[in-house]
């Protein structure tokens, strides 16, 4: 495929912007070359063989112009009473101070938007450092077109007690849409944080969320991020969260897909120097005919680290998901320990996994472990609850419940935890 063929295959379904937005300028212009130079996936591609983009290709996303803001949005439902003074909301793409408070941080710690703060040093030495993703059209995406985002600086042996409220709203645009998220998180030596970022769809419209994280921990840094993902049921969601991790740092990450007709992850943690503790968990839950695909790499290239992935799904009606996550171990990268699981549920004959756990080890000195079930409600454990005064489909949600409380209970904000227990509830007592 030449060149000019594949400019012309992303423009066929999302129109670029006559103008694109003015900061950053340097890391727009090498976007726009790749973005010039990169086809768009189909399922020729092996990465993406068992994904139908039909959700993307039969529409023509528009681009949201800046200033495009409902500022009278009553968001107060969304609103986490732990992150009370520590909120930033984007809706549309674009950054909301009316719907945003920041107050009461420790000295040095910068929460605020990408365009307040374009002229940071910390912010322009890291701004699209750590997003390799090879052949990827979807992060120079971001790249050219993010109208704003968030910046998180954390300053050297500082701690943040207060949980960080990313909230992400999408509105109900009559033409489709898309929208590039943006978040730059850099922690300094010894610093700590909680990150709680949301997705959420106001409407049932048709938009393309395009998010791109990059998270940059520095020795000892200490970041536990959640990412919740609420979007539209006809809205399709493509992220690209990365973080990479010096010495002594830990990275936890927990990520919930409950909403979107086609979301894809595909979240990784690069390990930059010896001694490093990270985790790549979700929970999905998915019906109708929603996609899940999660796209992972653990990339170990130092010894001496330890990492965790368990993703559980719970498929109903002809809902799909795959799992494809790549345990990476780099030559002479020894004394790794790595755990991958992916376990699956079904509760519908209609309903589809692909799973794909898979080693790329090339030291010898490593304990690493990958496994992958796909199973359905046991009769057994059906036929107990009913002999204890339970009916049926009690039963089965209460199994239901019992597999997701794990991932739940990972959360490290009460509320969130409990905004998860409903949403894992609401989805077991679905028709």
């Amino acid at each position: 495929m030449s060149n000019v063929s594949k400019k012309e295959f992303i423009h066929t379904y999302v129109q670029l912007p006559s103008v694109f937005p003015e900061n950053f300028k340097e890391l727009r212009l090498q976007a726009k070359i790749s973005l010039d130079n990169t086809a768009f996936p189909t399922k020729k591609d092996e990465e993406w063989r068992f994904t139908d983009l039909k959700s993307i290709t039969a529409n023509k996303f528009e681009s949201v112009k800046s200033g495009m803001l409902q500022a009278s949005l009553e968001l107060d439902e969304y609103h986490l009473p732990e992150a009370r003074h520590s909120r930033l909301v984007f809706i549309d793409g674009n950054f909301s101070p009316a719907h945003s408070v920041v107050e009461g941080m420790p000295d040095g710690v910068i929460v605020g938007n990408l365009n307040k703060f374009s002229k940071h040093e910390k912010l322009r030495s890291h701004l699209g450092t750590i997003t390799n993703y090879e052949e990827d059209v979807f992060v120079p995406l971001n790249d050219v077109n993010f109208q704003d985002g968030t910046f998180i600086y954390v300053p050297k042996e500082t701690f943040i007690e207060q949980p960080i409220h990313i909230l992400n709203v999408f509105t109900d645009l009559e033409n489709p849409y898309y929208v590039t998220p943006r978040v730059l998180f850099v922690g300094e030596m010894y610093s700590k944080a909680t990150i709680i970022e949301e997705h959420i769809g106001l409407s049932n419209n048709i938009y393309l969320n395009i998010p791109v994280n990059e998270f940059r921990l520095y020795r000892g840094a200490h970041v536990h991020h959640a990412r919740i993902q609420r979007d539209s049921k006809n809205a399709s969601h493509i992220s690209r969260p990365v973080a990479m991790l010096d010495a002594h740092a830990e990275y936890h990450s927990y990520t919930i897909c409950l909403g979107a007709k086609l979301f894809r992850n595909e979240p990784r943690v690069i390990q930059n120097a010896e001694e490093v503790d990270f985790t790549v968990d979700g929970l999905v839950l998915i019906d109708g005919e929603q996609i899940a695909d999660t796209h992972s790499i653990m990339d170990h290239r130092f010894s001496h680290g330890n990492s965790h992935q368990l993703h559980k799904v719970v498929v109903n009606d002809q809902a799909h998901s795959i799992f494809n996550g790549k345990i990476f171990v780099a030559k002479d990268a020894q004394k790794i320990d790595s755990f991958q699981e992916n376990r699956n549920l079904l509760i519908s004959d209609t309903g589809k996994v692909n799973t794909k756990p898979q080693l790329e080890i090339f030291a010898d000195d490593v304990r690493c472990s990958h496994g992958a079930t796909i199973g359905q409600l046991q009769d057994e454990e059906v036929f107990y609850l009913q002999s204890r005064g339970l009916t049926e489909q009690k039963s089965r949600e209460l199994l239901v419940y019992a597999f997701a409380l794990e991932s739940v209970e990972s959360m490290a904000v009460k509320s969130v935890e409990e905004l998860l227990l409903k949403e894992v509830i609401a989805y077991t007592n679905r028709d």
